[in-house]
C-alpha cells in the first residue's frame, strides 16, 4: 500500500507510559501505551510499538489490500513500548516488508530481545513464524537513516552526514541517551523538506536540560517529549521518582525553551492519570511555553500545513 508522497503528517495511536490503563476518566487523552504513526514522502514510519499499534494494524489492513512497507523505530525495549508488537496484525501478512529499527548491544542485541517477547512460554507464536519479511537493524545511536523514493531498502549510514540530503528524501537521525534505566534510551529525529519531528520519550532530563538533546531537537518544528511526572513527584518524600527515567512537563518545557523548538507535545503519560489532571498539566505547560498540548489518542498534526 503505498503512501501519499506529499505528505508530513503525524498521528498518535498511544500515549501513556508504564502500563496501559482504561476506565471512564481517561477518555479524552486515552489508555494505550507508546505508538505515534507518521506519514511522510510515501514511507510510513511507527515509532514505538506499545498497546496503540494494534488499532494502527487494524485501520491498515481494514477494507485495503496491496503490499504494506512499514519501518518501525524502537526507542527502547522496555514492555511498554513493545506490548502491542505481538498483536500487529500485518506482521502475519506476507504482504507486509518490515524495517525495524532499535536500540542494539552486545549485552542486550535487538533481535534477541524481540525473539524473547515472542518465544515460549511468554506467547505461543515466535518472531520465525511470523509471515511478514521483515529486516532487523541493531542501531547504536550517532546513526542516519535515508528513506529513499520507491521501493528501495533504507540506508543506514554512520557518519551522521546529511550533507548529500535531497528534498525527496527522508532522513532519521539518531541520538542515544543514557537518561534511561539500565540500557540508555533511543532518540530519532525526523527530517523531510526542511521541516523536523524530534521523538524524545522515556528520558528523564535533569535541570537545565542536557546539552546533547536541546542540541539534537534544535530548531525542530514538533518536539515530542517524556512528561510523565509531576515536580511534586518526582522530588516526593514519601514516594519519589526521581531515577526512574522520566521527565516532568518544566523539564520538557526547560529543553523545548532553549532549543528553539516550535511546537511540543507533552507525551508518556502516567498511567494514573485522570483527564482532568492532564488538562491541568497541559493549561500549566501552556503558561511556561504557550505551544504546548498534551498528546491524546487521534491527534494529529500536519507539518507540511499547520506550521
Amino acid at each position: 500500500m503505498a503512501v501519499r508522497g506529499e505528505r508530513f503528517r503525524v498521528r498518535f495511536w498511544g500515549v501513556r507510559g508504564s502500563y496501559p490503563t482504561s476506565n471512564d476518566k481517561t477518555l479524552k487523552f486515552g489508555g494505550h501505551t507508546s505508538c505515534v504513526e507518521v506519514e511522510i514522502g510515501g514511507h510510513r514510519l511507527v515509532f514505538d510499538a506499545g498497546t496503540g499499534i494494534i488499532a494502527l494494524g487494524k485501520e491498515l489492513l481494514k477494507g485495503r489490500g496491496g503490499s504494506f512497507r512499514l519501518n518501525i523505530f524502537l526507542s527502547h525495549t522496555h514492555h511498554d513500548h513493545i506490548m502491542g508488537f505481538p498483536f500487529f496484525e500485518p506482521l502475519l501478512k506476507a504482504s507486509t516488508r518490515l524495517f525495524l529499527f532499535g536500540p542494539d548491544s552486545k549485552q542486550v542485541p535487538l533481535k534477541a530481545a524481540l525473539r524473547t517477547c515472542m518465544s515460549r512460554p511468554f506467547f505461543p507464536i515466535g518472531m520465525n513464524e511470523l509471515k511478514a519479511r521483515t529486516r532487523i537493524y541493531g542501531l547504536q545511536g550517532g546513526e542516519t537513516v535515508r528513506l529513499r523514493a520507491g521501493n528501495n531498502s533504507p540506508k543506514v549510514e554512520t557518519n551522521g552526514s546529511l550533507a548529500a540530503r535531497g528534498d525527496s528524501e527522508v532522513f532519521i537521525s539518531t541520538y542515544k541517551s543514557p537518561a534511561h534505566p539500565k540500557n540508555g534510551v533511543l532518540l530519532y529525529r525526523v527530517s523531510y523538506q526542511s521541516r523536523s519531528l524530534v521523538y524524545a520519550t522515556d528520558i528523564e532530563e535533569k535541570r537545565g536540560g542536557y546539552p546533547e538533546v536541546i542540541e539534537f531537537a534544535r530548531e525542530s518544528d514538533l518536539l515530542i517529549h517524556d512528561a510523565q511526572y509531576l515536580t511534586s513527584e518526582y522530588f516526593s518524600r514519601r514516594d519519589p521518582r526521581k531515577g526512574w527515567g522520566h521527565s516532568t512537563l518544566e523539564r520538557a518545557v526547560e529543553v523545548a525553551r532553549k532549543a528553539h523548538v516550535k511546537r511540543l507535545i507533552l507525551f508518556h503519560h502516567e498511567p494514573t492519570r485522570d483527564d482532568g489532571a492532564l488538562e491541568e498539566i497541559e493549561r500549566k505547560a501552556q503558561r511556561l511555553f504557550p505551544e504546548t498540548v498534551a498528546a491524546y489518542e487521534g491527534m494529529k498534526v500536519d507539518l507540511l500545513g499547520d506550521l
